[in-house]
């Protein structure tokens, strides 16, 4: 069934987080919109996110400028449909990905390096595929609890 995406876009419920993001920019999702899922999070996960803009987000666009945003907020049915960890920090809006494929000025690999180094994060994660072995993109979880994980992984 086609959907209209201006119909399953979620509601602007939220003021935007600041100059660098719009609460529609960390909401979005194509997928999402291909299949009609509503991807508007509760104010606890709004919450969540105004924390990993303050926190992980202008510290790295401070750093190299607006970077792109592979995905943010994540409600379940997106996150099922985007094949994530039932687990993800994604669920809680604690996690961002950031994938600087289509930038010249900077790589995914420096803002991983730069992020282990600078940010006050629980994982962030160098993303790879098996047929692409440059890193496709970086995930930053913001830190809620004592341990600090510094993790590469490869996903198949």
């Amino acid at each position: 069934m086609n959907r209209n995406p201006i119909l399953v876009q979620p509601p602007v419920l939220y003021p935007d987080f600041g100059p660098y993001l719009t609460y529609v920019e960390a909401v979005k999702s194509a997928t999402a919109v291909r299949a009609g899922i509503n991807n508007t999070p509760t104010q606890q996960q709004y919450a969540n996110m105004v924390l990993v803009y303050h926190h992980i987000l202008v510290p790295l666009f401070d750093r190299f400028g607006k970077l792109p945003i592979r995905s943010f907020f994540r409600c379940p049915a997106l996150n099922r449909a985007e094949g994530g960890s039932a687990t993800s920090a994604h669920l809680a809006g604690l996690a961002v990905d950031i994938d600087c494929d289509s930038m010249r000025t900077v790589n995914n690999r420096q803002v991983y390096d730069w992020a282990r180094q600078h940010l006050d994060a629980e994982q962030v994660k160098l993303h790879r595929t098996k047929e692409y072995l440059n890193p496709v993109w970086v995930h930053i979880a913001y830190r809620n609890h004592e341990t600090n994980q510094l993790l590469t992984t490869n996903r198949l």
